[in-house]
């Protein structure tokens, strides 16, 4: 079984990256690999810079069993600030496919996130030992448009039956938001935001 590690991040979006020619669509692309990774690290302000997001973005999320929709710039910052001060941030795909459109992205993935097994995340049902290292995993779907070469948002489905749980044992597989940002560092500097301020203008006519 495969356990996941930050760095595999932009790996599907490398790919994609690597054969792509279409300029449009390799700015998408470069846009969804930057916003990734600044995720993952925590750094959620950036994701919404105007140059990366439009004004008024729209969430819709199948979760967890529950419908989550974020409306608007405020409720979108409360969802990101939510997730890091809750030190969740930390997840990412272990398996991924990418494609990308005119419309924007669209990917297929086994999302994993390593925690300990007095995780909230965890369950009596699992039976997990509290002291225990776990990888849970998720297939999800994920489809996000685009505007003029920005984010428009994100409508991401989640197959909750998909669900399992694993014990990896190592607690060297367990990363911290810190340690995760430090690991990203090297790959978040290989996607500039002048880089995305350039591709913009591929749209400038629209």
């Amino acid at each position: 079984m495969k356990i996941f590690d930050v760095r595999d991040v932009p790996l599907a979006t490398d790919a994609q990256l690597a054969v792509v020619d279409n300029p449009r669509h390799r700015h998408i692309l470069k846009n969804f690999r930057r916003h990734g990774i600044l995720e993952v690290s925590g750094l959620w302000p950036q994701i919404l810079d105007p140059i990366m997001t439009v004004e008024h973005p729209l969430y819709k999320m199948f979760e967890g069993g529950r419908y989550h929709v974020f409306d608007g710039m405020d409720q979108v910052r409360g969802f990101y600030s939510m997730i890091t001060d809750g030190e969740v941030n930390v997840f990412g795909p272990i398996e991924e496919h990418v494609a990308v459109s005119d419309h924007g992205i669209f990917t297929e993935a086994i999302f994993a996130r390593v925690v300990r097994g007095d995780s909230p995340f965890l369950t009596p049902e699992d039976g997990v030992d509290a002291d225990g290292i776990y990888q849970i995993t998720n297939h999800i779907a994920m489809a996000w448009p685009y505007e003029k070469g920005r984010l428009q948002g994100e409508h991401v489905w989640e197959n909750n039956l998909s669900r399992k749980v694993h014990e990896v044992g190592d607690e060297s597989y367990l990363i911290s938001p810190e340690q995760a940002r430090e690991r990203l560092a090297p790959l978040l500097a290989q996607s500039p935001l002048d880089e995305i301020v350039e591709g913009l203008k591929l749209f400038a006519d629209d």
